[in-house]
């Protein structure tokens, strides 16, 4: 019985031996698949159609993470805010690296996060455009000053060329632009009065059919109409030229991470599978600022505080 017992004994406590053995050997970092380590470039926009924009962005997105490897990059994603205020927020706590759009946006999330543009992008191949006012080609308004007492037709509050633009545009040439609802409200003499029309086919056709007196669209916009929708129409003024979109990079940037992007984004267009991103993304290449980027942004801040602070 006691040669039993001792037996036993050894038995059991041989394997607690075995299995605390096993236990820790599993618990070791040697025994699990390291994690992989890297960054995550994330790409946002701000859409109402974010499966349209993913699919346009991503080829961007895949491009990057490609050319970025060596500096530490694993992968790269593409983020849809549904508002500015999300894409504020995103940028702010550093879940979005890359923002493109037009100066007024840009200039907005930068003061509102410290992020900063870099470059300029040429959506469709256009590096710069300005907004033009027009009437009916037979109105009689032919003049920015016999559109005082009237009403102008805007897209958004969040626009480059149908609100920052055009807002600046009257401040400067010292006319009393207030913000009104509706097509139908009144406008008193010695003001212009803008409304919002949230699309600038609506703001067209608003002109078009007499609804309101006056729109106001991007440049480029306004030269792709049809031949017989612009015969229906007349340019009244036209504002100075802005970059056409920036690219914006995130507070806290590693700074090497920054140049790298920057020089992938500017040898983009200069091979097949580049340019193939690029053409998926509606661009045709990326640029330095011509005149600096100290001159650009003087002048893009310049616009933008004029709006601000009336």
């Amino acid at each position: 019985m006691n040669r039993q017992y001792v037996r036993f004994f050894f038995l059991t406590l041989f394997c607690c031996l075995l299995s605390a053995c096993t236990s820790s050997a599993a618990s070791t970092p040697d025994a699990i698949s390291p994690e992989i380590e890297g960054e995550i470039l994330v790409i946002g926009d701000i859409s109402d159609e974010a499966t349209e924009t993913i699919r346009g962005t991503q080829p961007l997105a895949d491009y990057l993470a490609e050319q970025l490897k060596e500096n530490g990059v694993i992968r790269a994603e593409v983020k849809i805010a549904p508002d500015i205020e999300t894409m504020i927020r995103w940028i702010e706590n550093g879940e979005v690296d890359l923002y493109f759009d037009s100066p007024y946006p840009v200039m907005v999330i930068s003061e509102a996060t410290g992020a900063r543009p870099i470059l300029r992008r040429l959506r469709f191949g256009v590096a710069e455009y300005h907004s033009v006012f027009f009437v009916r080609a037979d109105s009689p308004i032919q003049t920015m000053n016999e559109l005082q007492g009237q009403l102008v037709a805007f897209e958004e509050a969040f626009s480059t060329s149908a609100y920052m633009l055009p807002l600046a545009y009257l401040f400067t040439e010292g006319f009393n632009p207030v913000e009104r609802s509706d097509p139908s409200a009144v406008v008193a003499a010695d003001e212009i009065g803008y409304v919002f029309s949230r699309a600038d086919n609506t703001t067209i056709q608003w002109v078009i059919s007499g609804i309101i007196p006056a729109g106001v669209i991007d440049n480029v916009t306004f030269g792709r109409l049809p031949e017989e929708t612009q015969a229906q129409l007349r340019i009244i003024a036209a504002t100075e030229d802005v970059p056409r979109q920036m690219v914006l990079v995130r507070p806290g940037m590693p700074e090497p991470l920054v140049t790298a992007i920057t020089e992938v984004l500017l040898q983009m267009d200069e091979n097949e599978s580049g340019r193939a991103a690029l053409e998926r993304f509606q661009t045709t290449a990326f640029e330095e600022f011509p005149e600096g980027y100290d001159a650009a942004m003087q002048e893009v801040q310049t616009l933008y505080q004029l709006v601000q602070t009336r």
